[in-house]
């Protein structure tokens, strides 16, 4: 299992209009960052570094000017972030790391979203044991992970997997896999702390919300369901509450079991036409689906049908 995103060089050119682009890598298992370089005219990847890290992350992120890397620390036995020095790319370096409080015990760090606009705020979530707790951290100058400004709960039994920002940086949205719930807190914009606006339930009884992405209009965010292995697309109101909008849609095939299957992420094409969801298999002997789903111009999913499936097995 990988976290992976982007981190885009300019100026780096290969004949009249290709570009390197640079693809940073986290692992669940092992203490390193792989720096992958991909050429978008030939369309092919070279891994190019490997930099030592101080853990194993679940999960990393840029800061907005991409200097600054944000990880977890997937090792730790308490709640642990990293930050790591990005600037060259073929040799990152560890920053900081800093140990989230003790209001709940038992927990692992698994997520963590940067805020993309002043103060620059980290939000970090727990996962296993009590994990119903969170972090917000706050950063030095140049990016690097400070102090934990603020400690706060969902309800008991929660493990928020993922977050989402909306684009005018008033919301943070939370999948909140074990509740069974969404959450919406209200970000102060000025010192980064969140005070919660409201929940809602998954579409069923253990749905199991996992990720969620929002659309770049700021008017819907789109949730991938773990145990049921479907995404529903959700409108935003002015005020951060979140209700459901047209159908429920499956990643599986007609008569295909959920409990054979696990969903994961969900993403946007970078022009927010089309949104890909992810759904894992349980074992070796099931195919694996990346789903796509045209979106029109306002950000509505325009059928109840993928337009688009790919499947792969993947063995061991």
């Amino acid at each position: 299992m990988f976290s992976a995103l982007f981190l885009i060089l300019l100026g780096l050119a290969t004949g009249a209009s290709a570009k390197l682009h640079k693809i940073i890598i986290g692992t669940f298992s092992t203490e390193s960052l792989y720096t992958v370089q991909y050429n978008d005219v030939l369309e092919d990847l070279t891994l190019v570094a490997q930099s030592a890290a101080s853990a194993a992350s679940s999960w990393i992120t840029l800061n907005h000017d991409r200097t600054k890397l944000y990880g977890t620390n997937w090792d730790s036995q308490e709640p642990t972030w990293i930050s790591y020095d990005v600037t060259d790319p073929y040799d990152i370096k560890v920053e900081a790391k800093i140990i989230a409080g003790s209001m709940c015990s038992g927990s692992k760090s698994i997520f963590v979203n940067a805020y993309q606009e002043k103060p620059y705020s980290v939000y970090g979530n727990y996962y296993y044991g009590d994990a119903r707790c969170s972090t917000v951290l706050s950063v030095h100058k140049n990016g690097t992970l400070k102090e934990v400004i603020q400690e706060y709960v969902y309800l008991p039994g929660s493990a928020v997997h993922g977050t989402a920002i909306t684009p005018d940086g008033c919301f943070l949205l939370s999948a909140d896999t074990e509740g069974n719930l969404i959450w919406t807190h209200r970000i102060d914009q000025v010192t980064g702390t969140l005070s919660n606006v409201s929940v809602i339930e998954g579409p069923s009884d253990g749905s199991g919300p996992r990720h969620l992405t929002i659309h770049k209009n700021g008017n819907y965010a789109y949730v991938v369901f773990e145990e049921s292995s479907e995404v529903v697309q959700y409108s935003i109101g002015k005020d951060g509450t979140l209700s459901p909008v047209g159908d429920i849609y499956s990643l599986l095939r007609k008569g295909q079991d959920p409990a054979n299957y696990w969903a994961d992420e969900v993403s946007l094409s970078r022009e927010n036409n089309y949104l890909w969801a992810t759904n894992r298999a349980r074992n070796n002997t099931q195919k694996e689906y990346v789903s796509a789903f045209q979106l029109n111009p306002t950000g509505d999913i325009c059928s109840s049908e993928p337009f688009q499936r790919l499947h792969r097995r993947f063995d061991g």
